[in-house]
């Protein structure tokens, strides 16, 4: 069953008593446009709506299925996760289109958001704010995209008609790299450095640099080590981000804690809402009423028991009744009923991350030397002796080991195989005779809606 997520935190923010709830509030494409685009609360609803549309695709298929389709997690029933798993998803299995919907619905969300607030004069309007989440949002969902599908349709203008978005073609994954990092500048121009109450629930110029070092590396073109590094050390020089204590490592996760000092940008749930939180517990965990659909892949568990005294293992494998299980996304003991509705944070972007970024850039430019401090930075902090890596090839080595466990279960470690072009060879399921679906088919229904759509190889 589908779970409708929503970024509720943001809405209650906002205070806005004219809009209620938020997914009581009316799509702009759906009114009147004289009679919308008018004021500040204006604004902040299309920006609401945009932000919904991205929620809706940030749990399942943005952070399980990338699990499943690495090698720290596998599929523990059939279905969605063990099509993926398999490399066998075709173009109408339901959630291939559902994440195509979703993520094109926050681009729509965000094209009408930066096409109609530009005009809006009212006093008390934050322009430059809703704008600057805009192309974040916007930047999201094309990086999205184009890592799961390769060549996309880039709309970047809102649709005037129902049959607009039907007779795009397909942009190069070249041209759709420069516009999120165009979109990723923009936001860094306009976003506030920080959030009232330090919430990280909405991006800030961090979330911008830290996302941009990202897709300089997904990428990987020439000159993006260096690029991506600069990205790295802006985030790095910001004093309110910094790394939890290993011993409080659990509370980046834990429910009733948020926007840590480690936290870059992770999404909020409103608590004690039944329908409103989501569901990576029931997916991950082995309690009573859970759907226990993935769990720890045999070679994470084996690689936290080879790190002796890594502080890490616990708050990322957990037991019960001799299932080992994911537990960064455990919201309850094992006692309870678990239904689906989790309240706890999802954190996507962390300083852990970019650290280990900032490592393996400087390792990448020959700069091994620099590197290695800011990888046993990350080992200390996990309780572990520093590394003895000492030459390139032995750190590059060090570094990928060493986001494996930092990031285990966090929806990075299948965009790094990939970009390490590491995928095959060690994801159990992928061959070179399928390398091809390392890229998602284009769904179906959009091929039957645009002539102008082709689909990917082997499909």
């Amino acid at each position: 069953m589908k779970t409708i997520h929503k970024l509720t935190v943001l809405s209650a923010l906002l205070s806005l008593s004219s809009c209620g709830d938020m997914l009581e509030l009316t799509p702009p494409s759906s009114i009147v446009a004289e009679n919308f685009w008018k004021t500040a609360g204006d604004a902040e609803a299309g920006l609401m709506n945009a932000y919904n549309s991205m929620q809706n695709s940030m749990t399942q298929n943005f952070i399980i299925v990338p699990l499943v389709l690495a090698d720290d997690a596998r599929a523990n029933s059939g279905g969605n996760f063990t099509r993926h798993e398999s490399f066998v998803a075709t173009p109408v299995h339901g959630n291939v289109l559902d994440h195509w919907r979703d993520v094109y619905a926050a681009v729509h969300g965000a094209n009408d958001v930066l096409a109609n607030v530009p005009n809006i004069n009212d006093p008390a309007l934050q322009k430059d704010r809703v704008l600057g989440e805009a192309y974040f949002i916007r930047s999201w969902a094309f990086f999205q995209l184009t890592r799961l599908w390769g060549k996309i349709p880039l709309p970047l203008q809102p649709s005037k008609s129902a049959t607009q978005d039907f007779q795009l073609k397909r942009s190069e994954v070249a041209e759709v790299y420069a516009q999120i990092i165009k979109d990723l500048q923009e936001a860094e121009k306009l976003l506030p450095a920080a959030h009232p109450g330090n919430n990280r629930a909405r991006p800030a110029k961090g979330s911008a640099r830290a996302w941009l070092a990202k897709v300089y590396l997904q990428r990987n073109a020439q000159g993006d080590y260096a690029l991506a590094l600069a990205e790295c050390e802006k985030v790095m020089a910001d004093a309110q981000y910094r790394l939890v204590p290993g011993a409080n490592f659990a509370s980046i996760f834990a429910v009733g804690s948020q926007n840590t000092t480690e936290t870059i940008f992770e999404a909020s749930f409103r608590p004690n809402r039944s329908t409103e939180g989501h569901d990576l517990d029931n997916e991950t965990v082995p309690f009573s009423g859970a759907g226990f659909r993935m769990r720890p892949e045999t070679k994470i568990i084996n690689a936290f028991q080879a790190s002796t005294g890594d502080l890490r293992a616990a708050v990322s494998l957990g037991t019960h009744n001799n299932n080992r299980y994911i537990r960064k996304y455990e919201a309850a003991p094992p006692t309870t009923n678990i239904r689906g509705n989790q309240t706890t944070n999802i954190v996507y972007l962390r300083l852990a991350d970019i650290i280990l970024l900032r490592a393996e850039c400087l390792n990448e430019l020959g700069r091994t030397a620099e590197a290695i401090p800011f990888l046993n930075q990350i080992r200390t902090r996990a309780g572990l002796q520093p590394t003895t890596a000492t030459s390139q090839a032995q750190v590059k080595q060090a570094i990928e080991d060493e986001r494996f466990l930092e990031l285990a279960f966090e929806p990075h470690r299948w965009y790094d195989l990939v970009r390490w072009n590491k995928a095959v060879g060690t994801v159990a399921n992928l061959t070179e005779a399928n390398r091809a679906r390392i890229l998602w088919p284009i769904p179906s229904r959009e091929l039957d809606l645009n002539p102008n759509l082709d689909q990917n190889p082997s499909y």
